[in-house]
Parts: C-alpha cells; sequence; structure tokens
C-alpha cells in the first residue's frame, strides 16, 4: 500500500473507521431491535453477523478480535439472562423467558466489535468508561422498550440497576480487550 493508506487492522483505528464502525453499530442495534419490533427476531443476528464479518476482515487480529466478540458474547448473554431471570425487564414477544435471546446475544456481540474501534478512545479511561456507559447502556434499553420488545415491571429500579450493571461492565470488557487484543504502539 501506498503511504498515507492505513494497513489492514489500522483502518478500525482512523477517524473514517472509527466512524464507519459506530455507523455499523447502530445498524446492527436497529436491525436487532427493529428486526424484533417487526416480526423478525432473527433479522438483527443476521445482519450483525454480516458486520461481524466485515468487522474481521479489517482487523489486524482475526483471531484474537474473534475471540474477544465471542466473550462479550457469552458475558452478554448471562448478564441478560440474569437480568430477565431477576425480573428488571421481560422480552414482549417472549413472555415468561429468562433466557437472553439471539438477537440480544447480537447486540452483546455487535458492542464488542466497538471496543477496539470506535470505543478504542476509552482505553485506559475506566471512570469515563463506566459514568458514560451507565447513562448509555440503560438508554439501549429504554430505547427497547419504546419500540416494544421489552418491558419493565419498574422503570426507575429496572434501569437504576441497569446503570449499575453498565458501570461495572464496561470498564471490565475494556480491559478484557486490552487483554485480547494487542494495541499498536506510538511511533
Amino acid at each position: 500500500m501506498g503511504p498515507g493508506v492505513p494497513l489492514r487492522g489500522e483502518r478500525l483505528r482512523t477517524s473514517a473507521g472509527r466512524l464507519l464502525n459506530f455507523g455499523a453499530f447502530y445498524l446492527g442495534w436497529f436491525a436487532c431491535v427493529g428486526g424484533v419490533a417487526g416480526g423478525r427476531p432473527y433479522l438483527g443476528p443476521l445482519v450483525v453477523g454480516v458486520l461481524l464479518a466485515i468487522h474481521l476482515s479489517l482487523s489486524r487480529h482475526r483471531r484474537r478480535e474473534a475471540l474477544l466478540i465471542l466473550c462479550v458474547g457469552t458475558i452478554g448473554f448471562a448478564i441478560d439472562t440474569a437480568s430477565a431471570w431477576g425480573r428488571l425487564y421481560s422480552f414482549v414477544t417472549e413472555p415468561g423467558a429468562v433466557v437472553c435471546p439471539p438477537w440480544l446475544t447480537a447486540l452483546w456481540m455487535n458492542f464488542a466489535s466497538t471496543l477496539n474501534a470506535s470505543l478504542s478512545w476509552l482505553a485506559g479511561r475506566y471512570a469515563l468508561a463506566a459514568a458514560l456507559s451507565a447513562a448509555a447502556g440503560p438508554l439501549s434499553y429504554l430505547a427497547a422498550m419504546r419500540f416494544g420488545v421489552i418491558e419493565f415491571p419498574d422503570t426507575f429500579r429496572s434501569l437504576a440497576v441497569l446503570a449499575a450493571i453498565w458501570a461495572v461492565t464496561t470498564p471490565g470488557l475494556l480491559c478484557l480487550a486490552a487483554a485480547l487484543v494487542p494495541r499498536p504502539r506510538p511511533r
């Protein structure tokens, strides 16, 4: 490649790469939540699968990034299964279900793709990551409620607990990302 053209894996760390990753994340979010709201719950996981394949094709450390995505998907599955079991919220399309559905696990995997790309600027800034995710995490669930895919038995309590969960989880996931996927050294 010529001068000024980023190598594979570095593309995700450029401003344009971060912006594309951010847009891809929201495309996946809307495909998952909108798919469930529209009666097509597997649309989101399919779209996220394509987005993750593209993400991995641009990653310098494909295997490690794939492992990160699988780990975050597993962690998210456990968190949302425990949250549903604890009655923080329920799934409108699956009344009484206490196991995290595939579309929500896909959202976690989609979120993992942002940790070393559009959210890479939060690496090492764990207090800031905790504060931002304490707000953004619950807002995502609130938006899902507005789409009619989840319900809160007690909205205030549920959002407060979700804020605490996200304030702890996001810094932990950033640590996991740093441990699994090496960051480029400054030149």
